[in-house]
């Protein structure tokens, strides 16, 4: 368990807050790119406890500046897009991208005083299928080029959900792995009926073996997370995600082997009590079915960006789908809905105070030593880690995500040495638990 202290460390994260100033040290996604077309509408913004708006000018260029007119505070969001800016409609004040007040109609000529007026403005940039902003102090780093922003955009597709609870819930239902084989377990005759064969018999690889051997390690991004099962056959069936710094994780996929490919996550604060999760799904070759994850996320996610399944209809479980075992939860067959469940109904804000770790938790108990060590570093330095400022170095060659079998005798740090070519005795430093 974490003290008091500890929580409110890693859980706060408004102005001039530790864990603020962390997370505003790195690019943070603030929407998708879809959601910002060339010509589309003003988008209200609300990220670290601060409220914005995205926009785009009309020479495209894109913009990020208070949500609240300097004037009077009306909604800049309700604004017209015109002549180099974002007008507000109350009085006709107009800001640029800079958040610099360029017109103010209303006033006299001999009394505009446009040049001491200034929005908040943050830079922003479209990278991966997303935009991202960065809200820190001094130059702004690169966004670090994982293969799964990186890669040409028929490979991948982005979404994006508010969770009503703090941003650290979702981050370390992400990094379980622990949880899979309970929370997302379902029946294979539910599988073989609504996703086809390959889903049913990839079912068997959680439910055959529920204690899973974990182990996590420090990479230059954050840390590298494996989970090894036994299965019934005698394979070794390994998963390996990463925790990316520092609200990112990279989730593999359940197929094995060989992966298609795996799912980056962010999980950003919109305030202490609420979340987006942004979902980048990344297929390594061949253009990715977009339609297909277009339709599924239209079922599950409601105009407001929530989950349709939600605390006020209490998930739409149903008993009898759980007294058949169909699914261990009764709340239907998307997992995603599954984690917002079990997040959210832990509370705005967790108590970690109260909670009872046990030997699966020692990725939890890492992911959380890292949070607090940088941090630490951040107040002692000034620095924070995983950086990158020199693109040459923006490459992660040690960067591994994928759902395999691992040989006998073979856990997951030695099976990440052998596929990166370091032989059985290099490598970071193991923490695992039996």
């Amino acid at each position: 368990m974490l003290s008091q202290q500890q929580n409110d460390l890693v859980t706060q994260t408004g102005p001039g807050t530790p864990g603020g100033r962390l997370l505003r040290s790195y690019w943070q996604p603030i929407a998708t790119a879809e959601e910002m077309p060339i010509g589309g509408a003003p988008m209200p913004i609300k990220i670290l406890s601060e409220e914005l708006v995205l926009f785009r000018d009309d020479s495209d260029r894109l913009g990020l500046i208070g949500l609240h007119c300097a004037h009077r505070a009306t909604d800049l969001s309700y604004g017209r897009v015109e002549n180099g800016g974002l007008r507000c409609l109350y009085h006709g004040w107009l800001f640029d991208i800079n958040g610099q007040c360029i017109d103010q109609p209303a006033e006299p000529d001999d009394k505009k005083f446009c040049h001491k007026v200034r929005q908040t403005a943050y830079r922003v940039q479209e990278y991966g299928g997303v935009i991202w902003t960065y809200m820190g102090e001094g130059e702004a780093p690169l966004i670090p080029a994982f293969q799964f922003l990186d890669c040409p955009p028929d490979n991948r597709i982005t979404f994006r959900v508010v969770q009503e609870c703090n941003w650290l819930q979702g981050l370390e239902s992400s990094t379980d792995p622990a949880h899979t084989s309970y929370l997302h377990r379902m029946s294979e005759a539910t599988l073989s009926d609504t996703q086809g064969g390959q889903a049913a018999r990839n079912a068997r690889l959680f439910n055959e073996d529920i204690h899973p051997r974990l182990a996590i390690e420090r990479t230059s991004y954050g840390c590298r997370i494996h989970a090894l099962r036994k299965m019934s056959g005698g394979e070794n069936y390994l998963r390996v995600n990463n925790y990316i710094y520092p609200c990112g994780t990279t989730p593999s996929s359940i197929e094995a082997p060989p992966t298609s490919g795996y799912q980056g996550r962010w999980y950003v604060p919109r305030d202490d009590y609420s979340h987006t999760r942004f979902e980048f799904i990344y297929q390594h070759n061949g253009k990715l079915d977009k339609d297909k994850y277009r339709q599924i996320r239209a079922a599950q996610i409601a105009p407001d960006k929530r989950h349709k399944r939600r605390a006020e209809n209490r998930y739409l479980q149903d008993r009898e789908e759980l007294k058949r075992d169909d699914t261990f939860t009764g709340m239907g067959r998307y997992l995603a809905a599954h984690d917002a469940f079990a997040i959210e109904s832990a509370g705005a804000i967790q108590d970690r105070t109260q909670e009872h770790l046990g030997s699966t938790d020692i990725v939890i108990i890492e992911l959380r030593k890292a949070l607090l060590a940088a941090i630490k570093q951040m107040e002692e330095t000034g620095e924070v880690p995983g950086l990158l400022r020199d693109p040459s170095q923006n490459t992660f060659p040690d960067f591994i995500c994928t759902a395999d079998y691992a040989l006998d005798g073979e856990d997951g740090p030695a099976y990440c040495r052998r596929i990166l070519g370091r032989g059985p005795s290099s490598g970071p430093t193991k923490v695992a638990a039996e």
